[in-house]
């Protein structure tokens, strides 16, 4: 269900997308307006092309469930499956795609099928938003399969130590829980806090509906007020939690496991994120890239046991920003050392200053890297609805290809001494189940 893209976001308005077909589709331009009921609305203009895309995006997520964990991905599931009964009761609806997801911070529905379509998809969409009974036998089964997808997680090693490293590092806040909810919490929802979660926080100023194609906007601004326009006016505060520092101290997690042959070490980083800390973020994903660089050329050239070197992090959410260090050792020899040796190079890096060169090289490569990503459409509309988070940083995600070449360079080694000048939060390691004996799992 969850796909974690990380495509940079001035893609959607500078370069080609091609689909599955070969069509091109050039994001030319991109607008936002507001409805009188406080639903913002999106126009992402593309060049010719019967290709639709349709999304519904609510600010409201894990995050914003109080006592049990789970309402928000619940509901997302519940609506998925209400929607996709009344397509196989109607047949005379048309074939397209959908999806359907949330996280911590939002949840967001869309379709995607051709241009004749707008009209089905926004009375779809109304009513997904609208809908406010859920029949018991429906949460039912929609727990059933959250519950399974539980149970599918548990049997991989490398999420459960995940779960445990985020545990750690985010022990303040919601953003420590999963987003499917603790088992035993699932099996007390109801139906009075399913309705009472979508009534409290899916109100019209948490909605942002995404529009992609070559659609006439006053066409499609029309149709969306024929299913939004009359939805009464609500309004609810975002009142989650500031995630606080890291207690500084190192936690170091070590598991025994026969799904890997050799060993794998995780470390993790906080990092500002685009939401609190914009001018930061940018300086830290620019920093990043020349680390990535930087590590490549030192740690697998000179330290023999390292076969390979892989980031992930993300910085589009309310409160917390992440960075994750995954490298895979050729055996078990000296792990501690090659831990030592990894973190001794990052400091070495960080303490290094960047030349205006060096980082205009990374800021490049991001830019570059960003043409060959997210070329389907409907992956540029699912990066885009991830990050904009109901139309909150809309002016801010169409100027990012501006603002990440006005990077400041001073900003830039303040961050890398800062977050990498320091040992990381979490360091997690999962070593093969053979290296000892009567290792449980």
């Amino acid at each position: 269900m969850f796909k974690k893209f990380l495509f940079s976001l001035f893609l959607l308005y500078s370069f080609p997308m091609v689909n599955a077909t070969g069509n091109t589709h050039e994001y030319k331009d991109s607008s936002e307006c507001k409805l009188e009921n406080g639903i913002s609305v999106i126009f992402m203009e593309t060049s010719k092309s019967d290709l639709l895309m349709v999304a519904l995006c609510v600010s409201a997520g894990s995050t914003d469930e109080i006592e049990k964990e789970g309402v928000a991905n619940l509901l997302a599931n519940i609506l998925s499956q209400k929607y996709m009964s009344s397509r196989k009761e109607n047949a005379t609806q048309p074939v397209f795609e959908s999806n359907f997801y949330t996280g911590y911070d939002q949840s967001v529905y869309y379709l995607q099928g051709k241009l004749e379509n707008l009209d089905v998809f926004l009375k779809n969409l109304s009513e997904l938003f609208l809908e406010s009974s859920f029949d018991p036998l429906e949460i039912a089964a929609s727990r059933n399969l959250v519950e399974q997808t539980i149970a599918g997680d548990e049997q991989i090693d490398r999420m459960l130590i995940k779960k445990e490293a985020r545990k750690s590092m985010y022990w303040h806040s919601k953003y420590g829980s999963s987003i499917y909810g603790a088992k035993e919490d699932l099996k007390l929802i109801n139906e009075d806090d399913i309705a009472l979660f979508k009534k409290k926080h899916y109100t019209t100023d948490r909605v942002t509906i995404i529009i992609a194609g070559d659609i006439s906007k006053n066409k499609a601004l029309d149709a969306i007020k024929k299913y939004f326009g009359d939805i009464e006016n609500t309004s609810s505060s975002l009142e989650r939690l500031q995630e606080p520092e890291h207690h500084g101290s190192v936690v170091q997690i070590t598991k025994y496991s026969d799904q890997v042959s050799v060993p794998v070490i995780e470390m993790y980083w906080k990092v500002p994120n685009y939401r609190n800390h914009r001018e930061q973020a940018l300086a830290t994903e620019i920093y990043i890239k020349h680390l990535s660089d930087m590590l490549q050329k030192s740690l697998i050239d000179e330290q023999k046991n390292l076969s390979s070197i892989a980031f992930s992090y993300s910085f589009w959410n309310y409160d917390y920003g992440d960075f994750c260090m995954t490298v895979t050792a050729k055996n078990s020899d000296n792990i501690d050392e090659i831990i030592i040796s990894v973190l001794s190079e990052i400091k070495y890096i960080a303490s290094t200053a960047l030349t205006k060169n060096q980082a205009d090289a990374a800021s490049q490569k991001l830019f570059e890297t960003s043409k060959m990503c997210g070329k389907d459409p409907l992956e540029a509309l699912d990066c885009f609805s991830r990050k904009i988070s109901a139309g909150n940083d809309f002016e801010f995600v169409k100027k990012f290809a501006l603002n990440i070449n006005k990077y400041s360079l001073e900003e830039v080694n303040k961050q890398a001494k800062e977050i990498f000048g320091k040992d990381p939060c979490v360091i997690c390691v999962i070593k093969p189940q053979s290296e000892i004996t009567g290792a449980s799992k």
